[in-house]
């Protein structure tokens, strides 16, 4: 089993319930873009897998 990479700071900054339902999805390998709660709104995650690592991003488009 590898780590869990957050990127950035928003995972640093989130509410223990948020981060508790961000942990489940991580947990059933649900890889791809989730909407989760992040503080009074809703935010786009990122969950990818590289090499035995998984990533976890805010999704942004540009």
């Amino acid at each position: 089993m590898g780590n869990v990479i957050y990127e950035g700071d928003d995972f640093k900054r989130m509410y223990r319930s948020d981060m508790a339902s961000l942990q489940r999805l991580i947990s059933t390998k649900s890889f791809g873009i989730h909407e989760i709660s992040y503080k009074e709104g809703k935010i786009k995650v990122q969950i990818t897998k590289k090499g035995d690592d998984i990533v976890v991003k805010r999704f942004r488009v540009m």
